[in-house]
């Protein structure tokens, strides 16, 4: 029940100085989440849409079905039946969510050429799409900087969940005055 109340409360419009946000929920949101933060990702993106109003499918990833199935199981525990669902599979059951004319908004963080087949099949039907996508993000040392402070964030940053993670760092740019003393 306070849960509940929670989502109501979130859901009624918020009234700053000039502006005023009001949620209104898409109807069905598909979520697929990646096999390396299998519970963060899930969280992050199933509890803003399900505070909006909306219902959602998660799809895991199937590497790490299980872990998906337990953050889904828990919080059916708490949510009006239905309201959140669990699809398991491949990439295929993924297609088939993207592709289903129920699902209004469709959200992945997972590698480019997956979000890429996702836009391709969500835009036909003008879906609303959320993606978070791999990249190669680098990493800039600046001559001015505090290069002991910067070697330690390179080499945090770039094996941070043994470097599984997006926004790693990938590679290092070394001001040329920097450099020697850097490396």
């Amino acid at each position: 029940d306070d849960f509940m109340k929670i989502l109501l409360e979130c859901l009624q419009p918020k009234k700053f100085d000039k502006s005023t946000v009001v949620r209104t929920p898409y109807g069905v949101v598909a979520i697929m989440s990646p096999w390396n933060f299998p519970v963060d990702e899930i969280l992050l993106l199933a509890l803003p849409s399900l505070a909006s109003g909306n219902t959602v499918i998660v799809k895991p990833s199937e590497v790490v079905p299980e872990t998906g199935a337990l953050v889904v199981n828990t919080l059916q525990k708490v949510l009006p039946p239905g309201v959140l669902q669990l699809a398991q599979g491949a990439g295929s059951v993924g297609a088939a969510l993207v592709a289903h004319p129920d699902v209004s908004l469709v959200a992945m963080t997972g590698s480019s050429a997956t979000g890429r087949k996702i836009l391709e099949a969500a835009a036909p039907q003008l879906k609303r799409v959320i993606l978070e996508m791999g990249g190669k993000d680098p990493m800039v040392v600046l001559a001015d900087a505090d290069l002991e402070k910067a070697a330690k964030d390179a080499v945090m940053y770039s094996l941070c969940n043994t470097g599984q993670v997006c926004c790693s760092v990938e590679r290092i740019y070394v001001a040329e005055s920097a450099y020697d003393e850097f490396q």
